[in-house]
């Protein structure tokens, strides 16, 4: 088997596993968000925003919950927010940038040695590792910006009034 099939096999093992997770990822079913209990499942000190009946937002650390209010420190003072008052409550989410760009950094050095080993796999005399020498390190550079650019984190909401 050539270096240049055995490549091409992985590259769509990669690209159906990374399918695979995808679909995976959408399927999973989440709780009803209109429900007020999701809150109680939140940890103190949570970054939320809380968004008020009157367009009003409030962005702080979560203090906590009772049946009827919301209490959480903002930037400026502690508020509690009375339950009729509060229209969607999100969470922040994680940031995961480093993570992926070494995904990026990975993909792309992988892609750039995949197309090098492509181009040098005729006789080119005096270079014969050239185009993985040159390719490999552009696929890294780029793999790398891609893996930055990706946004990660954002909010995610936990509760929606009805």
């Amino acid at each position: 088997m050539s270096p240049m099939t055995t490549l091409l096999k992985q590259s769509l093992l990669l690209a159906t596993i990374v399918a695979a997770v995808a679909v995976s990822a959408t399927a999973q079913q989440s709780k009803p968000i209109a429900q007020w209990t999701n809150l109680n499942r939140l940890e103190k000190g949570s970054e939320i925003r809380v968004v008020l009946a009157g367009g009003r937002t409030v962005r702080g650390f979560l203090q906590s919950v009772s049946p009827d209010s919301l209490a959480i420190n903002a930037t400026t003072s502690q508020e509690a927010l009375s339950r009729p008052d509060i229209k969607v409550v999100s969470l922040k989410r994680p940031g995961h940038r480093g993570r992926n760009t070494l995904i990026g950094l990975a993909i792309g050095a992988g892609a750039g040695l995949g197309t090098g080993a492509a181009i040098d796999h005729g006789d080119h005399g005096w270079f014969p590792n050239l185009g993985k020498a040159v390719f490999t390190p552009i696929g890294a550079i780029i793999g790398t910006v891609v893996g930055v650019a990706i946004p990660t984190g954002g909010w995610r909401v936990v509760y929606r009034a009805p």
